[in-house]
């Protein structure tokens, strides 16, 4: 007798996107399918509808984008019959049925949006759910809204499936390439230009037998100067070097590579080190400078 054994396709284990939308051309998939790799698909828009299959392993993230769209639309995707009434103007409203996971995630993005301090959810949601194959992206997509130290600790807390997952590749990556700069950490060595246009190297110039207050500003920044001129009057009796680097010194301005290796990202950024070249505090701003300069 001759047993009929079903293939996966007919068990359902495939993947069918249907959707519709009001574009026209082209429409490409990008499938974050693996640890450190994605693939891409195109499909084509006829009279407003495409079409997508295939298989996961697992519930993955994915994205549709078309020339037209001001941002991709992310969505989770699974081996089940999802539909999808793009919307092109607004991606982030479009409509997504048959995806669970896709459900999981824009229920909790929706729970971020109305909660009175959407970040401090999330970096509830990620130390609560450190397993879960969210939390990579949550980390990646928000992680300018977070302080480093914090990012770096929830990055460690990350387990199981999550360590998985695409984003987490690269917010390993991001750490490998990005030295720490957070309180107890080693300072990390780094070049700048100086008001004579010289290249200066950090540990060359800081203070090794007492501590550098590092003043991250610009010639055109009042509150930078002032800040500087009141560090100065603090400072006056103490064993504390002052060195304040003004970014438009330099030709490459907001693209200079120590403002990435530092995570600087507002003006003034200050950083006080000590004689040992450990960093005492981060982001001290202009009404603390009193407290820690004691």
């Amino acid at each position: 007798m001759l047993l009929w054994l079903p293939t996966l396709a007919a068990v359902g284990q495939r993947y069918e996107i249907s959707g519709q939308c009001s574009l026209s051309g082209s429409i490409t998939m990008t499938v974050f399918d693996g640890d450190s790799s994605s693939h891409t698909y195109n499909g084509h828009i006829d009279r407003g509808l495409f079409y997508f299959n295939g298989t996961v392993a697992r519930p993955v993230l994915a994205s549709l984008t078309h020339p037209s769209m001001p941002h991709p639309l992310y969505f989770y995707l699974e081996n089940a019959e999802i539909t999808i009434n793009l919307n092109a103007t607004h991606p982030e409203a479009s409509l997504i049925n048959g995806s669970r996971s896709n459900s999981e995630y824009r229920y909790l993005m929706e729970r971020y949006r109305n909660e009175d301090d959407g970040n401090a959810f999330l970096r509830q949601y990620v130390r609560e759910h450190s397993a879960d194959i969210y939390a990579p992206f949550i980390l990646y997509s928000h992680m300018q809204l977070m302080d480093e130290g914090t990012l770096r600790q929830l990055i460690g807390q990350l387990e199981g499936d999550a360590t998985h997952v695409y984003h987490y590749t690269l917010l390993r990556r991001w750490q490998r390439e990005t030295p720490s700069v957070s309180e107890g950490s080693e300072m990390p060595n780094f070049t700048f230009v100086d008001s004579h246009k010289n290249q200066v190297n950090f540990n060359k110039v800081r203070n090794t037998t007492g501590s550098t207050l590092l003043v991250v500003g610009s010639s055109w920044c009042d509150q930078c100067k002032s800040l500087v001129s009141r560090a100065e009057r603090l400072t006056k009796d103490k064993n504390i070097a002052i060195l304040y680097i003004r970014i438009d010194d330099s030709p490459a301005g907001w693209d200079a590579p120590f403002l990435k290796q530092l995570s600087v990202d507002h003006l003034p950024y200050v950083i006080l080190v000590d004689a040992d070249g450990r960093v005492l505090a981060r982001d001290i701003r202009q009404w603390e400078l009193d407290g820690f300069l004691r």
